[in-house]
């Protein structure tokens, strides 16, 4: 199984795209055990990027990752975009695509299927499908998966549901295909070892740390649980970026001090 990290997207203090700190947080990631990347996730705020700023992401992980295979998240409302995105990623090195379902709006499976379908033709890379309860209104089922991945559509799915019991008949039926996400399954993982990996958001500032426990330390249990807790309580994603020094940009603001109160430095900031 691999460790990969979801990884935020770091702001300067005018609100810009700050590649140069981007670039030497993928370096250190990497230099503490880091395996892969998912750049422009969830984590990433790909919603707030326009397609330009997410190419000038995904080429600059994919420079610093150096051979690592990267994933980034092409999502967009326009198959155009979604295509520009794709050429650019697949020119530069992605070892392929995350896609989640078309967002806000739920859509019936037989639709959803045919839009993977469509999408897949075009891509001219890998796909991996992106199932997120928490944030996308449309599910993926473990018999669409499954029948897309007999169908040679997808290549795999980041399934964040937290669900370990459907991560076991996911991973049972389709072994090597799918990455777990979110931090509640993190100390199970090494329990299901047909899995593909796990991709982290919390991996961000705590490298070392998920590893120890994607590695098996269950001791780790507790601390990873309270540290998970209480970045979600700070604002998730922004409090992250808080621990790395990273600035935000509207809509979004820093946590303050007292949000962020009792959560550790990270790791090593990226300066």
């Amino acid at each position: 199984m691999l460790f990969f990290v979801a990884n935020v997207t770091p702001f300067d203090a005018r609100g810009k795209l700050d590649l140069g700190q981007l670039r030497a947080h993928i370096l250190g990631l990497a230099a503490r055990g880091v395996e892969g990347f998912v750049p422009t996730g969830s984590t990433g705020e790909f919603l707030y990027l326009t397609d330009r700023e997410r190419e000038a992401v995904h080429r600059t992980v994919l420079d610093a990752a150096r051979g690592m295979p990267v994933y980034p998240c092409v999502w967009d409302p326009s198959l155009t975009t979604m295509a520009y995105l794709c050429e650019a990623a697949r020119d530069n090195g992605a070892s392929g695509v995350m896609v989640p379902p078309p967002l806000y709006y739920r859509v019936e499976e037989p639709v959803l299927a045919d839009w993977y379908r469509s999408f897949a033709d075009a891509a001219q890379l890998p796909v991996l499908a992106y199932h997120n309860p928490t944030y996308f209104p449309t599910p993926i089922s473990e018999s669409l998966y499954l029948q897309l991945r007999k169908e040679g559509v997808l290549a795999g799915m980041k399934d964040s549901a937290e669900d370990l019991w459907r991560l076991k008949r996911l991973a049972a039926a389709d072994p090597g295909g799918v990455f777990a996400g979110g931090a509640g399954v993190l100390p199970d993982v090494h329990t299901v070892p047909q899995l593909a990996g796990y991709i982290s958001a919390l991996g961000n500032a705590w490298p070392s740390l998920c590893l120890r426990s994607f590695r098996g330390e269950v001791q780790l249990r507790d601390a990873l649980a309270e540290r998970a807790a209480k970045v979600r309580a700070a604002g998730g994603f922004r409090a992250l970026k808080a621990t790395l020094g990273m600035g935000c940009r509207a809509p979004f603001v820093t946590p303050s001090a007292e949000k962020m109160e009792g959560i550790p430095p990270a790791e090593a900031a990226a300066r």
